[in-house]
């Protein structure tokens, strides 16, 4: 009988697949950076519209962030939805060599178009299945900006927008065909802004330089990074900074005000917490040694994910059934030009499906999902291999060709029959909470962001507004 219900969500898949590819390849010709990507959210909450969800929109102070759902009581499933492009990586489709569409204009160099409407297209189709068979539950599609810069889910989980549901169904475009039950570090991103006094540079004793402060500040954070666990190979701990703003550009006055930009990548939620302590007490007390004042701004902060190996196991299951993005003759030829192209091995695609394993994988703010329920996470070959780039032109390339379409209509088939599954049966999702409780420990969410912290609505927008044309 499921096997049945599942031919018929891949059939309802592939009368709608055409809906979902116009979407987004919309996306990909008018791409949108983190925090700016409002053609994008109003494609893709018109088209949730269209076929019966209840939209809110504007969630979370993010005006670009919704929440899509139908259905009534439990279990209560999620799908995701992502659509943020990266700066500069505009690259035209039909090319196997770097040629921009407009030159330093955003590109969808790690396929968040087709991260949009994968999920959408799934939860549309369970939605269906759902209907035709009198199926109690709820779908929820969290349509979650600025992936790339990691803000979107940690201001909707501080708000509160994930609690309640069951399970998450989540995907990400890769080189490789596979359920990733993956950890990842945790992550935050940062500034502290120093302000000093300005003076003459022939009297700098009159004045307090913020550029020393923050000097002084990096020299504080080299001296820390030999007091933090390293992590491992696939999850390193890195603690990076730069000086974006260092005040006046004339050496004979004194600056007043300099900012220091840090990004970390920690192990764990617990790790990244005791950092960010600690670099405040290297802000404050290098501030106090230059006579400057400091003030802290978290732009974001992830937790680490937390891998279900029950969920991995069942998404691994219904993309053996749906099989692997069936790569064309072109298809191939393209990866492997681009491979040549990038000096590498000439592979192509392949369409082996892998074991789901425990591993690690980079950072991702859909980490902050897993700490709410059990989160099944699927990986599908965009690009032919991990030496061929990612956020890169080539990546955008694929994003835009027929390969995105193959790799769009793959997920959208795993991801409903597996929210099929979690509907019929229900020791399957009881196991997967089991299994979280375990990996948690008593742990619970606690966001990493200050109670102060607002998302930064003006981010990329300077930007934008060269290229929104």
């Amino acid at each position: 009988m499921d096997m049945e219900k599942k031919k018929k969500l891949c059939e309802w898949i592939d009368r709608k697949k055409e809906e979902a590819f116009a979407i987004s390849d919309y996306l990909w010709e008018y791409p949108e950076l983190s925090m700016q990507e409002y053609e994008a959210a109003e494609k893709l909450t018109a088209f949730l519209q269209q076929e019966g969800f209840a939209v809110e929109k504007g969630v979370a102070g993010l005006p670009t962030a919704f929440i899509a759902s139908w259905g009534k009581g439990a279990p209560v499933l999620a799908f995701s939805s992502e659509y943020d492009a990266l700066p500069g990586l505009s690259q035209k489709k039909g090319c196997i060599t770097q040629e921009p569409v407009t030159p330093m204009a955003p590109g969808h160099g790690c396929g968040h178009n087709l991260m949009a409407t994968g999920g959408v297209l799934a939860a549309m189709a369970l939605k269906a299945c759902m209907e035709e068979n009198g199926m109690q539950g709820t779908i929820k599609v969290f349509g979650t900006p600025a992936e790339e810069l990691c803000i979107g889910k940690p201001f909707m989980a501080k708000e509160g927008c994930f609690e309640g549901v069951d399970a998450f169904l989540d995907w990400h475009p890769n080189h490789l065909n596979r359920a990733a039950a993956c950890d990842t570090n945790a992550y935050f991103n940062v500034k502290y802004h120093f302000s000093g006094r300005p003076s003459h540079g022939n009297a700098p004793w009159n004045g307090r330089s913020s550029l020393d402060g923050a000097m002084l500040m990096g020299h504080a954070i080299e001296m820390l990074r030999e007091h933090i666990k390293p992590g491992s190979e696939g999850s390193p701990t890195t603690l990076n900074y730069a000086f974006p703003d260092v005040g006046n550009s004339f050496p004979n006055v004194v600056p007043a005000k300099t900012i220091l930009w840090c990004v970390g990548r920690m192990k764990n939620a617990e790790m990244a917490a005791d950092v960010l302590e600690r670099l405040k007490n290297c802000a404050q007390g290098s501030a106090l040694a230059t006579g400057t004042t400091v003030e802290e701004e978290v732009i974001t902060a992830t937790h680490d994910m937390i891998p279900n190996l029950c969920l991995g196991k069942l998404i691994e299951e219904n993309l053996r059934l749906a099989g692997a993005p069936n790569y064309s003759a072109e298809d191939q030829a393209a990866a492997e030009g681009i491979q040549k192209t990038m000096g590498v091995r000439e592979s192509g695609y392949s369409r082996n499906i892998e074991e789901t394993v425990l591993s690690s994988q980079p950072v991702t703010d859909s980490s902050e999902y897993s700490w709410y329920a059990p989160i099944g996470f699927l990986n599908v070959a965009l690009s032919p291999s991990e030496d061929a780039g990612w956020h890169s032109w080539t990546t955008a390339k694929f994003a835009g060709s027929s390969v995105g379409k193959r790799v769009l209509e793959t997920t959208a088939k795993t991801l409903a029959m597996t929210g099929l599954d979690l509907l019929t049966k229900p020791q399957i999702l009881k196991q997967a909470k089991e299994e979280l409780a375990d990996r948690l420990g008593g742990k619970t969410y606690e966001t990493l962001l200050p109670p102060e912290a607002r998302p930064d609505l003006s981010t990329n927008r300077d930007v934008m507004d060269k290229f929104r044309k």
